[in-house]
């Protein structure tokens, strides 16, 4: 897998804020969703932690990989989101990265967690 990014990932599913951002450039720009960019360490563990705990737990699935410049990763994931009710509800995503050396300076994450969210009769018809 590209540089650090299946540690990156392990650290986001143990929610190791501090372990997550050690693969990340101190400027880095992480924008998940349609949520505006967090830039640098603090601006991510705040946004990343706030998501965390309105979760029960989440696992990354790498599906396919692509290096698309020397630089710039695609990555398609499935990832397994654990609702506070219990309930695991599976998510697509693709993930665009930028790297600077070994670090990631600019991570898209193109997602949409609507299912993780919804009434418990909607998750059961999906």
């Amino acid at each position: 897998m590209a540089r650090n990014l299946q540690e990156t990932l392990a650290s986001i599913d143990k929610q190791n804020a501090a372990g997550f951002v050690a693969g990340l450039t101190d400027d880095v720009v992480f924008t998940f969703g349609n949520h505006p960019p967090a830039v640098g360490h603090d601006a991510v563990i705040a946004g990343v932690e706030a998501f965390w705990s309105s979760i029960g737990g989440l696992h990354h699935r790498v599906q396919e990989l692509w290096e698309v410049e020397p630089d710039v990763t695609v990555v398609w994931l499935l990832v397994d989101y654990t609702r506070l009710d219990g309930q695991v509800v599976t998510v697509p995503c693709v993930d665009i990265l930028r790297w600077a050396g070994d670090k990631i300076t600019d991570w898209r994450i193109v997602v949409d967690v609507a299912p993780v969210y919804a009434p418990v009769s909607a998750v059961a018809a999906s």
